[in-house]
């Protein structure tokens, strides 16, 4: 990157993104700015330099630039992206931030003492932070109560051109379940629901990331032995394309909990998933476990169609599930303004002024 961009990027006294890791919810955060027209730049730490052409003030600089500008840089407002906050020590003591945490160590499995104790060191030494969902405030709320908090969850962006809806197969035909995201065979599990559905006829297509494939290595074989013509593996492309399909589709199946599950109550209580908005966005009837409490109540928020997983234990047949898949039907819309497009880019523009 030449000297000039990188002068003019120390001296910016805009809004600045600094981002350790891309996905799709800082995207929406930035879609937020782009609806109040407010200047920002982002800064995205790679380990190849590339430069969009279609987003002029997207920035990517290896590790040592991005550590430099983020501390010669004083006299922006800087909004910090990382996957836990145990990554953001480092940035405590080279610069003020805001913090956006897309996860935390806190009720994970295994997670050390020393992870947890730098967790909470982080957590005291903030002054602002933006949340996703509930589970920071609701285990660190004793930290956060005196700090500037602002929740911005996931939203519908019915705003996106590139998302072209398809009609729905008609269930005396088929019917279709999708899942999305991150599954494994211990803490995150489809696998029962998954085996359920197909046991009923169901088609299930999975639209996971690659990693996920050495974690469900038993599921995935079985599945592939004993139902092979209703199962289908789908290479992602882009998330507009992701959702185009999946809207064809009926069900979109979210990870059930273990009876003696290994992960912290509150964090299954609070946790938020993009696959939920993905799910309402393609007018799903969702399966969710009763025990994900903030994820029901974005369900809720949305009039979304959504049932409790263990429930498939009643339905018997194919016929039955289309029974149900008819009445549980309602029209999507957005009930609660903490989902709405302009009242979040509002609240944001004011938490950062």
């Amino acid at each position: 990157m030449s000297f000039d961009i990188i002068k003019k990027l120390i001296t910016f006294r805009g809004l600045f993104f600094f981002i350790e890791t891309e996905n799709i919810y800082i995207h929406k955060i930035i879609q937020l700015l782009n609806e109040k027209k407010i200047d920002y730049k982002v800064v995205i730490k790679s380990k190849k330099k590339k430069f969009d052409s279609k987003r002029k003030n997207f920035f990517y600089l290896n590790k040592i630039e991005f550590f430099l500008l983020f501390l010669l840089n004083r006299d922006s407002k800087k909004i910090l992206f990382v996957s836990q906050p145990i990554y953001a020590i480092y940035y405590l003591f080279l610069n003020k931030f805001t913090l956006i945490a897309n996860d935390c160590h806190y009720g994970l499995p295994n997670t050390t003492f020393v992870k947890l104790f730098l967790e909470k060191f982080v957590i005291r030494n903030l002054s602002s932070i933006i949340h996703r969902d509930l589970r920071l405030w609701k285990i660190y709320k004793k930290y956060l109560i005196s700090k500037k908090n602002l929740l911005i969850p996931d939203y519908l962006n019915s705003t996106d051109q590139t998302i072209e809806k398809t009609n729905k197969v008609q269930t005396s035909q088929n019917i279709y379940a999708a899942v999305l995201g991150w599954i494994d065979e211990n803490e995150v599990k489809v696998t029962d629901t998954v085996i359920k559905l197909l046991k009923l006829g169901v088609r299930v297509h999975f639209y996971i990331p690659d990693i996920c494939f050495k974690e469900i290595k038993n599921f995935s074989t079985y599945i592939k032995k004993y139902y092979g013509d209703q199962i289908e593996f789908k290479k992602f492309e882009t998330h507009s394309k992701m959702i185009s399909e999946i809207s064809k589709f009926h069900i979109g199946i979210c990870p059930h909990s273990k009876k003696n599950s290994k992960i912290n109550s509150l964090y299954r209580e609070n946790c938020s998933s993009s696959r939920i908005i993905d799910y309402i966005d393609a007018e799903l009837t969702v399966l969710v476990s009763k025990k994900a409490f903030f994820q029901r109540f974005i369900l809720n928020a949305h009039n979304a169609n959504f049932f409790n997983i263990f429930d498939l234990d009643e339905i018997q047949s194919k016929e039955e599930l289309i029974a149900v898949l008819k009445t549980n039907k309602r029209e999507i819309f957005v009930k609660k303004k903490i989902f709405k497009k302009n009242y979040l880019s509002s609240s944001f523009e004011k938490f950062m002024n």
